[in-house]
């Protein structure tokens, strides 16, 4: 969690909800001091983003800055960061091999009725 990134996707989200961040923050329940303490190098809770967030009709990666991510690539991005390069190139080379195979690829319904 970048400091910068979360305070600058605060105040944006802060904006189109019309909203200043530090009355988002206390109406939240994260506290009001949240935007200072990140300001000094203190990252808050998953918990209090979650909070923010949901008060402000964004996800919680909407305001980390992990947006990029879909959801249902959250665990192979979090098993991608785990690993060291060999792990890597162990996780592509199985991928290839699954994809090669055929047998776990997406098939188009014009594909399947044939």
């Amino acid at each position: 969690m970048d400091k910068e990134t979360l305070i600058f996707n605060i105040n944006k989200a802060c904006s189109s909800a019309g909203v200043k961040p530090t009355v988002a923050c206390v109406d939240a329940g994260v506290g009001k001091d949240m935007i200072g303490n990140l300001r000094k190098g203190i990252l808050p809770s998953v918990a209090k983003v979650a909070d923010l967030a949901a008060y402000l009709g964004v996800s919680s990666s909407d305001l980390i800055g992990d947006a990029a991510v879909p959801a249902e690539l959250a665990p192979l991005d979090a098993a991608w960061a785990e690993l060291n390069e060999e792990g890597r190139e162990r996780l592509v080379v199985y991928a290839e091999d699954l994809v090669s195979s055929g047998r776990y690829k997406k098939h188009s319904v014009s594909e399947m009725e044939a």
